[in-house]
């Protein structure tokens, strides 16, 4: 299950379940988490049309910090 959740007020983290928790990733930027969110839907096509056994064509414009 994936979730966003925004919010500016780091105290409200103490409110959410300590297992999920955990899993809460902090961003410095909202562009930076839409990029983030962009990143996670690509994976989420990719994925999904390996699955259903279609022909994908992947360009990798970045990886391991390089472009």
């Amino acid at each position: 299950m994936e979730m966003v959740f925004c919010d500016q007020d780091e105290k409200n983290r103490a409110h959410i379940s300590k297992w999920l928790r955990l899993s809460i990733r902090m961003y410095g930027s909202f562009e930076k988490s839409l990029d983030e969110l962009r990143s996670f839907f690509r994976e989420v096509k990719i994925k999904d049309g390996f699955a259903e056994g279609k022909d994908l064509v992947v360009s990798i414009m970045s990886a391991m910090g390089e472009e």
